[in-house]
């Protein structure tokens, strides 16, 4: 069976103890030299090879690895249902075709890296940085609260959004009525370079948080040392805002999986939360004329864009 769900790992040996829960089948595991993320990395890497004649004292309901050498890939292919770790020193952590051959298997993969991994769609969420605490060191999200809830609670001259397809249709629908320019970034990558060449003081930024991890540290940075008002509204997707919406209250199986998402989404199928989410919009809305929502994001349909339903599906992210 594939790895799903929550998974509590618990490290240590004499000296120090690591103890924290992955929630998604990529963790970016990033900070300063020195906090700790190489001796994690070796701690697995001793109990996976000597158990506890390592000194380490490993407890988790899957196995263990580190994924190391040029035969990579090889080893791979043989590693099932598991708890993959690989080093920032690994050469081939930055390659796409290491990203190609995770998005193929069944593990939760547990990545040390400095530097962004945008071949790797991962989300905002699954970055976390080592805490220094004596021997008991702290593992913790660090875009947390980079997101603002409330897009109605500030005034600004221009929204620039992620999405070029239902999303972008939807936001610029939806302010409208503030009489700012909209314009889509068309793409993730992209919206650096938007925000770069925009002379507007007070921006807001939309995109989907699922698969923004690789942008978020140069996008925070931009916005602390640009001097201007920069504000981050990051549903987990569009999509997942739809979900989250009044539209679906009535909806027991929505309200089910958006309660505790981690515990329903199969990542061999569904890699990146947002895909799930798409798919899960497209099914329950199949019967529904005018919300039935195109599998390829196109042109969103007109009965999300009521007054109406605007206003439930801008404030569905007050009830995250």
């Amino acid at each position: 069976m594939a790895v799903k769900g929550r998974i509590s790992l618990s490290i240590k040996n004499r000296h120090i103890a690591f103890r924290f829960v992955l929630e998604r089948n990529v963790t970016i595991l990033t900070g300063d030299s020195g906090t700790g993320k190489t001796k994690l990395i070796n701690m697995v890497k001793n109990y996976a090879a000597e158990g506890k004649a390592s000194g380490v004292t490993l407890k988790c309901d899957k196995p263990c690895v580190v994924l190391e050498g040029n035969n990579w890939d090889t080893i791979l292919e043989k590693t099932k249902n598991s708890i993959v770790f690989v080093d920032e020193g690994a050469k081939f952590l930055p390659e796409y075709s290491f990203a190609q051959a995770i998005m193929r298997t069944d593990n939760y993969y547990v990545l040390v890296s400095r530097e962004p991994l945008p071949q790797i769609p991962y989300s905002i969420e699954a970055i976390r940085q080592i805490i220094k605490n004596d021997s008991k060191p702290k593992i913790e999200k660090i875009y947390d609260n980079v997101s603002i809830r409330d897009i109605r609670a500030a005034q600004y001259d221009l929204v620039i959004v992620e999405d070029s397809k239902a999303g972008f249709q939807f936001f610029q629908k939806a302010t409208e009525e503030w009489g700012v320019v909209c314009k889509s970034a068309k793409g993730k990558s992209n919206i650096l370079s938007a925000l770069d060449d925009c002379r507007e003081r007070r921006v807001l930024v939309i995109a989907d948080a699922a698969a923004l991890g690789s942008e978020i540290q140069k996008l925070v940075r931009y916005k602390n040392l640009s001097g201007k008002k920069i504000d981050f509204f990051l549903p987990e997707s569009f999509e997942w805002l739809i979900l989250k919406s009044a539209i679906f209250d009535g909806n027991e199986n929505v309200r089910s999986i958006l309660n505790d998402p981690v515990e329903h989404i199969e990542s061999k199928v569904y890699f990146s939360w947002e895909r799930f989410f798409t798919y899960l919009l497209v099914e329950e809305s199949r019967n529904r004329e005018k919300l039935k929502y195109p599998k390829g994001k196109g042109k969103l349909p007109s009965g999300y864009l009521t007054d109406t339903n605007i206003g439930s599906i801008i404030n569905a992210m007050k009830k995250r």
